[in-house]
C-alpha cells in the first residue's frame, strides 16, 4: 500500500506503534523495520496487534498483515502524530568524530548562559546537568526519539542539540523533526559494515543537508574539510555558519596548548576572544567551534562565551592522573589525533595505548589502527573491546599483524593493569581508548560490567597502597 495513504489510514485506527514486538499492546501497530523482525510477527499478534506494516512477509496469510514499501517512512510520521510536541530550537551535529563533544558543549553553553538545554547522543540524554536517559543508539530509533522530544517539551527545555548518526539518518529517525541547525564536524572512515564504502557514508550524512534541515534554518560547515564545498553547495538551508583555521565565520587565530588545555585566540564575526580551554585535543577545539556557530544559530544574545567553564564530556580525553588518559576514540583518525594532542600537550613522547576493535563491526579499520598505534606509541597494548559474537582473538590477530610494538593481553583489566605498571617503571605515559564512558563489555551474547575508569583507579589504589 502507498506509505501516504497507509498513514491517513492508521493514524485514527490504532493507539500506538512499535519496532519492539514484546511492547506491542491491544490496539497497536507492530512496525517491522528490518527482514529479521518478520519472525516476531506471530507474537506482536498474539499479543494483540491491530496491524502489521512489513515490506515483505513469508509468514502465513493473515487480514492483519499490510505491505509497505517504506516502513522507515511511515514509523517516523507515527511516531511524530503520536508524540507531536518538542522544543523550539533543535540543532543537529553529523560526522564521523566530535559529534559527542559538540552537543555536549552546547548544551553546557547554553546552560552556563542561563537557559534551559539538552542533548542527545553516545552518553545519553541530558537536561541541564542531570542525565535523564540512557540511549542504547547515538541517535534514539524515531518513536523513542519524539517520545523524548515531547517529554523536554513538558520539562520546558528551550534548546537542544543531538547527534545525527550515518545509521540514524540514513533509517529516518529524524526525518520528522523540524531541524533549525545542522552541524558537520568531519569524515573519515567508519561504519564500512553498514555503508559499505565511503561514497555511500558520505552520502547518508549528506541527507542532513540536503534535506532534513529547514530552509530558514543554519547549516555549520568545517571549512577545513574536503567535504566543506558539497556540503555548502547541496544545502537547502537559506543560512550557512563556516568555522576552521581559514577566513571565515568563526576562526581560530592561534592556540598555544599546556597540560591542562588551550589558550586560544578565536574570531567570531569582528570580534575577537582570548580565553583558555578547559579541555585536552587540539581537535576539542574545532568541536567548540562548531557548538559556537549553533549557540549563533539559535540566536541567543550573549555578551561573553564562557569557553572557560566548560568541562570534558565523560571519556573523551579524560585524565585519570597526571599519567593515565581515556578516551572513546575508536576510529583510525579519532586515534590519531588523540596519539598527537598528547604530544602537543607537553606529555612525555613515550605512550602506551591500550586498545581493540569492536567485533561485527568494520573489519577494514583494524588494520589502519594498527598502523597508527605502531606510529605514535613506544608500545601498544592489544585486548578486547567489545568482541560480540565474534572470536576475540581473530580481531586482535587483524590489529597485531600490523603492529610491530604491540604485546597482547587478552583480558582488558589485565591488559589495563600491565600498562600502568610499565607507566610507573619507565616514566610512560598511558593512553586507554575504545570505550571511554561505557560501563559494560559485550562479549558473545552477554553484556558484563566493566568501565575503564574504576578499572584504572582501582589498580592505581590498589599499586600505591
Amino acid at each position: 500500500m502507498d506509505t501516504k495513504k497507509l498513514i491517513q489510514k492508521l493514524s485514527s485506527k490504532i493507539s500506538g506503534i512499535s519496532s519492539n514486538s514484546k511492547h506491542i499492546k491491544p490496539g497497536y501497530a507492530f512496525i517491522c523495520l528490518s527482514e529479521k523482525s518478520q519472525e516476531f510477527i506471530p507474537e506482536a499478534i498474539r499479543l494483540g496487534a491491530k496491524f502489521v506494516i512489513t515490506k515483505s512477509c513469508s509468514i502465513a496469510k493473515n487480514n492483519k498483515i499490510i505491505i509497505c514499501s517504506d516502513p522507515h517512512e511511515l514509523y517516523h510520521v507515527l511516531s511524530s502524530k503520536l508524540h507531536n510536541k518538542h522544543p523550539n530550537f533543535i540543532a543537529a551535529v553529523t560526522g564521523t568524530n566530535g559529534k559527542t563533544s559538540v552537543v555536549d558543549f552546547c548544551r553546557q553553553i547554553w546552560n552556563l548562559l542561563a537557559y534551559k538545554a539538552a542533548s542527545i547522543g553516545t552518553l545519553g540524554t541530558f537536561v541541564n546537568q542531570q542525565l535523564l536517559y540512557k540511549n542504547s543508539l547515538t541517535t534514539p530509533d524515531a518513536l523513542k526519539l519524539h517520545q523524548i522530544l515531547s517529554e523536554l517539551y513538558d520539562e520546558q527545555v528551550q534548546y537542544l542539540c543531538l547527534e545525527a548518526s550515518s545509521h540514524g539518518i540514513d533509517q529516518k529517525r529524524i526525518n520528522s523533526i523540524i531541524i533549525k541547525a545542522a552541524a558537520f564536524t568531519n569524515l573519515s572512515h567508519d561504519h564500512l559494515d553498514y555503508h559499505h564504502n565511503m561514497a555511500l557514508y558520505f552520502s547518508a550524512k549528506k541527507k542532513l543537508f540536503s534535506h532534513l534541515v529547514a530552509c530558514d534554518g543554519y547549516s555549520i560547515l568545517n571549512m577545513d574539510t574536503a567535504e566543506y564545498t558539497q556540503l555548502k553547495k547541496i544545502t537547502k538551508s537559506s543560512n550557512v555558519i563556516t568555522y576552521g583555521t581559514n577566513k571565515g565565520d568563526i576562526q581560530l587565530l592561534n592556540f598555544n596548548s599546556n597540560k591542562e588545555g588551550h589558550h586560544i585566540k578565536i574570531k567570531i564575526y569582528n570580534t575577537i576572544y582570548e580565553k583558555f580551554f578547559p579541555i585536552l585535543g587540539q581537535f576539542q577545539i574545532y568541536n567548540l567551534m562548531c557548538a559556537i556557530g549553533i549557540i549563533i544559530a539559535s540566536n541567543i544574545k550573549y555578551k561573553d562565551l564562557p569557553i572557560e567553564k566548560l568541562v570534558a564530556p565523560k571519556g573523551r580525553m579524560e585524565k585519570i592522573n597526571d599519567f593515565i588518559i581515556i578516551d572513546y576514540s575508536h576510529t583510525p583518525d579519532a586515534l590519531k589525533n588523540t596519539l598527537m594532542s598528547l604530544k602537543l600537550h607537553k606529555y612525555s613522547n613515550k605512550i602506551i595505548l591500550v586498545f581493540g576493535c569492536g567485533g561485527n563491526r568494520d573489519i577494514q579499520k583494524r588494520k589502519i589502527m594498527g598502523k597508527i598505534a605502531s606510529q605514535y606509541t613506544i608500545k601498544t597494548v592489544i585486548t578486547d573491546d567489545n568482541p560480540r559474537n565474534e572470536d576475540p582473538s581473530k580481531i586482535r590477530k587483524d590489529i597485531l599483524s600490523h603492529c610491530h610494538n604491540a604485546i597482547e593481553v587478552p583480558n582488558r583489566k589485565e591488559a589495563i593493569k600491565y600498562a600502568i605498571e610499565q607507566a610507573i617503571s619507565h616514566n610512560y605515559i598511558v593512553l586507554i581508548t575504545g570505550k571511554g564512558h561505557e560501563d559494560y563489555q559485550i562479549i558473545g551474547n552477554n553484556i558484563v560490567n566493566f568501565n575503564d575508569e574504576i578499572i584504572a583507579k582501582s589498580i592505581i589504589n590498589q599499586l600505591y597502597k
